[in-house]
Parts: C-alpha cells; structure tokens; sequence
C-alpha cells in the first residue's frame, strides 16, 4: 500500500493498528472501554479529571447505536473509575485474543496520559510501572486475530502512540503469530505527542470525544451519503477542535492525530 500524508503531522497513513469494516458484517465486534475521572491518588484539586468517564459512557452508546454496528452489550467491557486499573485493563485487552478473521476490535480511553503512557485508576504518580504503557496496547493488538483493529484516546502525549520506539515490542516467537497488520487500521488520538488534552464545561465532556461523537453521529457526512469515512472525520474534529482549543495559543491548542494504514474512505459510521 502506498503511504500517503495529509497535514503532517497529524495525519498519517503509514503501518500500523486498526479500522471499520463496512457492514453488512458477519464477525463480531469486541470493544474494551475506559473512562477515568476520580483516581485513586488523586482528587479534584491534584488532578482529578470532570468528564472522562461519562465519555466513556458515551462511546458506549454510539457502539449500540445503528450507527455504531449495535455492537452488543455482551461484547463491550466498560471500566469506569476505580473499576479500571491497571491489571482489569489488561485482563479485559485479552478478549482480543478470541477475535478471528473477520472480526473487529477496538479499544477507547479517556482518562490522563503521560507520554508513552495511558494512567490507570490505580497510577501510582512517581512509580512509572504502575502506568498504563502504550506497548501494553499494541501487545494486545498483536496479539489478535481481528481483521481490523481501532483504538481511540482521548488524553494528553496520546500522539506519542506513534512514537517509534514505542511502536516496536520484544516479542517472543509466540507473540509473532498476528505480527502482520490489517490494511485498515487507525490511531484516532486527540493530541500531537507533546499536547495536553482539554476538558469543556460548557460540552460536559473533553473536546476530542466531543467532536468525535458528533462527527460520527452525521455531522462529518459532509457528501451526504449517510457514510462517515475516515477522512471526513479528521476534516471536521481536526477543524472543530481548532476553533475550540485556539484560545489555549499557537503552541497550545490541540492537534488530532490520525495514523495507521487506512484509505481515505475507510467507513467509520453508517447513519
């Protein structure tokens, strides 16, 4: 597949994770969840967060809904607040594992981050092995058989995701078995690798999965067809999420970052 670039560098068609299958579909859909706001060594005034888990929440329901696949309950792991440290995390990643050919898998996380980490309930601040590394995620996208694969993240450094030396994994021979990649997948992620994310009283929810949600609930279908592609959903948060976060200044406002192995009109939403 030819690697192709559109506002470098947040827009990134090169190798690596996830996509959406245009239905109708015969596999399943296998979908983890997490949403943090009140942490463990935290509270409101050290850095607990407002709407991380009503994102959640609210990721879930577009997954029911028709537009997001009626993707059932009994395929969707939520983990709010203290249910999601680091080890339930990882324990519900390991449904990948059932996924074959065919199948989607799609992990959301909306919570703090440090750079080439997600922050679980449980983080200890200045103990970085209770951290929620990015290379735990990817193991677990290596892992699986799923013909496509998504992971969206709603925190701050999420860019750093791409980072290269993030990217690759010690693996043993028995972890090589779906090395290979899907040709659709996507990093959906709502900051460069150096941002932070915001949150915004007046959406009651954090910028990115804001917009998010309202794109892939039509108001990215910008053609009309009653198709939200790829390429329409990073034209339209990628815009919203300027105008929003442009008061923050030049080297402040936040910058999607959209990277993988995908074609421009890779289905995300069907209205």
């Amino acid at each position: 597949m030819t690697t192709t670039a559109l506002g470098l560098p947040v827009w990134l068609t090169l190798s690596w994770l996830i996509g959406w299958v245009s239905p109708p579909q015969h596999g399943n859909v296998h979908a983890v969840v997490v949403g943090i706001s009140d942490y463990k060594a935290l509270t409101f005034f050290s850095g607990d967060l407002r709407y991380a888990d009503q994102d959640a929440r609210r990721f879930v329901r577009f997954l029911e809904s028709s537009a997001g696949g009626r993707v059932p309950k009994a395929h969707i792991r939520l983990l709010q607040n203290n249910q999601a440290t680091r080890q339930n995390i990882l324990e519900a990643l390991t449904v990948f594992e059932q996924a074959k050919s065919g199948d989607r898998v799609i992990f959301y996380f909306s919570g703090h981050g440090k750079p080439d980490n997600f922050v679980p309930y449980d983080a200890q601040p200045s103990q970085t092995g209770s951290w929620l590394a990015h290379a735990q995620i990817k193991r677990a996208f290596r892992q699986s058989g799923a013909s496509t694969k998504l992971c969206i993240a709603d925190a701050c450094y999420a860019g750093s995701m791409t980072n290269q030396q993030t990217s690759r994994l010690a693996t043993k021979k028995s972890d090589t078995q779906h090395a290979g990649y899907s040709t659709n997948t996507a990093l959906i992620l709502a900051t460069r690798a150096t941002q932070s994310a915001a949150e915004n009283n007046q959406m009651h929810g954090g910028v990115f999965t804001h917009f998010l949600l309202s794109a892939l609930q039509g108001k990215a279908d910008s053609n009309a067809d009653r198709v939200v592609t790829i390429k329409e959903l990073y034209t339209y948060v990628s815009l919203r999420m300027h105008q929003a976060t442009a008061h923050l200044g030049r080297n402040q406002g936040q910058k999607p970052v959209f990277y993988g192995r995908f074609t421009d009109n890779l289905p995300l939403a069907y209205l």
